[in-house]
C-alpha cells in the first residue's frame, strides 16, 4: 500500500528528524549557539524573516533537490520517487538520509539570527508545502476561481518525467535553469532530450 508505507516514512523518519532539527535550534538558541532576536530589538527585522524564509527555501530546494538527482544522491531520492501517483502523504515520504538534507534547510539559522517563532514557522511551511505540492489538486476554488495554488501539476510532471520541474513555484528557478516542463508537447520533447543524456550518463 502506497498509503501505508508514504505515512510509515514520514511519521518515523520525517517527523522524527523534523523534531530533531527543532530541539537543535533551540536548544542552540537558550545556550547561546546560535543568535536570537526579538521583535521589541529588531521589530523591521523580525517580520521581514517571515517573507523572506519562503525565498531561502525556494532557492535551497531547487538546488537541494537537482543534487538529489545526481548517481551519487539518488540512490536516497528514489525513495521518494516510487511514488508516480502521488497523494499528500507522499510529500514527506522520504529516505532519513533526504530528510536530514531537506529539513536541514533551517541551519540557516545558525548564520542568520532568528526567533523561535521563526524555526517553528520555517520549518512548518517547508515541511507542510511537501504535502500540498503532492496533494493531487492544482489549488482550492472558490466561487469558480483558484484562490490557493498549490502547484501540484508543477510536482506531477517531476514525479513523472524525473529530469524536471525540480523547484518549487515561489521563484521560477526551473525556467532560470532550463528544467521546466509545463505539460506541452514542446516541454515534453526537451524532457525526453535530457533524460536520454542522464540515462547514457548514468552508469
Amino acid at each position: 500500500s502506497q498509503i501505508k508505507d508514504n505515512i510509515i516514512w514520514t511519521i518515523c523518519s520525517g517527523i522524527t528528524i523534523w523534531s530533531a532539527f527543532e530541539i537543535l535550534l533551540w536548544w542552540s538558541m537558550a545556550n547561546g549557539y546560535a543568535q536570537v532576536i526579538t521583535f521589541a530589538s529588531n521589530p523591521i527585522w523580525f517580520g521581514a524573516i517571515f517573507f523572506l524564509i519562503p525565498i531561502w527555501e525556494s532557492f535551497y530546494f531547487y538546488w537541494m533537490h537537482r543534487g538529489l538527482h545526481t548517481n551519487l544522491m539518488y540512490r536516497f531520492h528514489a525513495l521518494h520517487h516510487r511514488n508516480v501517483n502521488v497523494g499528500p502523504w507522499s510529500g514527506l515520504s522520504m529516505h532519513p538520509v533526504e530528510h536530514l538534507i531537506f529539513l536541514g534547510s533551517v541551519v540557516v539559522h545558525f548564520v542568520v539570527a532568528a526567533h523561535p517563532v521563526h524555526i517553528l514557522f520555517h520549518l512548518q511551511y517547508y515541511a507542510l508545502t511537501a504535502a500540498t505540492t503532492h496533494t493531487g489538486f492544482e489549488g482550492m476554488v472558490v466561487k469558480d476561481k483558484n484562490r490557493v495554488k498549490l502547484g501540484t501539476f508543477h510536482h506531477q510532471m517531476h514525479h513523472r518525467y524525473f529530469e524536471c520541474n525540480y523547484g518549487s513555484l515561489e521563484l521560477p528557478w526551473d525556467k532560470w535553469f532550463g528544467s521546466f516542463h509545463d505539460g506541452t508537447v514542446e516541454s515534453d520533447t526537451k524532457i525526453r532530450e535530457r533524460r536520454k543524456k542522464f540515462t547514457n550518463g548514468a552508469k
